[in-house]
């Protein structure tokens, strides 16, 4: 049984020039206790970012015959990304509260904020959609619970 439970779990989104909507899910797996510390334990958060696109028609059908990438080649191909300007953005969050060893009960909270997009239409994803690769910024929290 895991140590801590979830409180709350709010996807966030991106939409892009482009027409495509990207939603973003952040989920707290593990939470490890490295030391005791004088405001409490601290906490080794480990998480998992998970993205899935949709994207408009028109985009899907460029890429209609492209294979889907084998393992992570199509990161190593540099050439066929292209920025994909953001519009706008909510953050990801995910809040669970963890009993620590210590009998304290701490909130802790993940948020994930994407900062820059890129597009190939090289590729495309399970659902027809072009491949996106993300870079987020990661913002970790924990408190008390009073």
């Amino acid at each position: 049984m895991l140590p801590f439970e979830v409180a709350r779990s709010i996807p966030g989104y991106v939409k892009l020039d482009d027409g495509t909507e990207l939603v973003v899910r952040v989920v707290i797996g593990m939470i490890d206790e490295l030391e005791r510390t004088p405001v409490g334990l601290s906490l080794g958060v480990g998480h998992q970012v998970i993205i899935s696109a949709s994207s408009p028609p028109s985009l899907k059908e460029k890429v209609k015959d492209k294979p889907y990438p084998a393992q992570r080649e199509h990161l190593r191909r540099l050439d066929i990304w292209y920025e994909v300007k953001i519009l706008k953005v909510k953050k990801a969050l995910e809040e669970v509260i963890y009993t620590g060893s210590d009998g304290r009960k701490y909130k802790v909270l993940i948020e994930i904020e994407p900062t820059i997009v890129s597009r190939t239409l090289e590729y495309k994803d399970g659902r027809g959609n072009p491949i996106y690769h993300v870079r987020w910024g990661t913002r970790t929290t924990i408190s008390l619970v009073k």
